[in-house]
């Protein structure tokens, strides 16, 4: 029984080795988890824990001879929403998944600060009251205000959702809280993690120095031009190459860690207005309340990205994924929305 934590999951195959292994490698991987009653995990943690337990999988699996080739993301047949901590691995380990998903799902829907968990939220709803922006509009409002004053900064300060999946056919998927966050570094590479709710900040992480260069996919300055990006995000994931799919996909992991200026944000939706293969939906309200134009890529029928831009200014306001068909497995349906992110500022 395998669990797929949608915004960080990953691809299992079957474990041929003799239960007892599994067993002591599962307990040894559980070790490395904080209690339940310590302090609920910061997303800073939270994505290094879950590094750690994945590259301990790996040692294991690498000890034991038992990994097999990588695949690209494009190579699985449901792509993970946000795959830059276990981009193209694939485990040997039956029990990785479910160790790694329950650990992250757990922290989300059970952790010290008493948040419960939420009903799974509406698919974005079109406002056929307001005129749909087409994208290259909205990325020539981005270009002509290129040069207005602000840096791109590193960390993000967004609002988060994920649903908890299970890959058995047996589970219906859990839902975890929505969760606030905002985190900020230095030069130095330290930082500050905040968790916040209702507004207050209710708990702080001191990044040490060197933190950012140790958790960062994207360590450099995010470019200012269109061909730039592109080189970019293709040196993490060579996939967005002529895919509209995951170049949104590498731009939700960017957008976790970097908060983009008005110069990167041009390029951004300079680089998605070249993407044939996103469409516009039209305009919508986002997670925050905030109004916006939403446009989509879809993955070979199963899962679409959603990127929701200020039609003004071309900011990017949030990013969604959704099931678009009915995956019995996963128990979901079309329209089904598998996780959010609302960048706030």
């Amino acid at each position: 029984m395998n669990a797929l934590f949608r915004h960080r999951s990953a691809t299992a195959t079957p474990s041929s080795r003799p239960a007892a292994e599994d067993r002591a490698e599962l307990d040894a991987l559980r070790e490395m988890v904080p209690s339940p009653g310590a302090p609920r995990l910061s997303p800073d943690r939270h994505a290094r824990l879950e590094a750690r337990l994945m590259n301990a999988v790996d040692d294991t699996a690498t000890a034991s001879g038992t990994v097999k080739p990588a695949k690209s993301p494009s190579a699985v047949g449901r792509p993970s929403g946000f795959g830059r901590l276990t981009t193209g691995r694939s485990m040997s380990l039956g029990v990785a998944a479910a160790v790694v998903a329950a650990t992250v799902a757990g922290f989300a829907v059970t952790g010290s600060s008493g948040q419960k968990a939420v009903a799974a939220p509406a698919p974005l709803k079109v406002e056929s009251s307001r005129a749909t922006v087409p994208l290259a509009t909205v990325a020539k409002r981005a270009t002509a205000l290129a040069g207005s004053d602000g840096a791109a900064r590193r960390g993000t300060h967004r609002r988060e959702w994920a649903m908890g999946l299970w890959d058995d056919g047996k589970h219906e998927p859990e839902q975890v809280p929505v969760t606030e966050s905002r985190d900020r570094y230095n030069a130095d590479g330290s930082g500050e993690a905040q968790d916040i709710e209702d507004g207050r900040v209710v708990h702080r992480t001191h990044l040490p120095t060197g933190s950012w260069e140790k958790s960062a996919s994207y360590v450099n300055t995010p470019p200012t031009t269109v061909e730039g990006l592109a080189d970019y995000l293709a040196k993490e994931n060579p996939d967005t190459r002529g895919s509209a799919y995951w170049t949104v996909d590498s731009l939700e992991a960017l957008l976790r860690e970097w908060t983009p200026g008005p110069a990167q944000t041009a390029a951004i939706d300079g680089l998605l207005a070249e993407q044939p293969g996103l469409r516009a939906i039209g305009p919508v309200r986002d997670r925050a309340g905030r109004q916006g134009q939403a446009y989509a890529a879809d993955f070979k029928g199963t899962v679409r990205w959603t990127i929701i831009l200020d039609e003004h200014t071309g900011r990017v306001l949030g990013t969604e994924l959704s099931s678009i068909r009915t995956d019995p497995k996963m128990r979901l349906e079309p329209g089904d929305v598998e996780q959010y992110d609302a960048y706030l500022d």
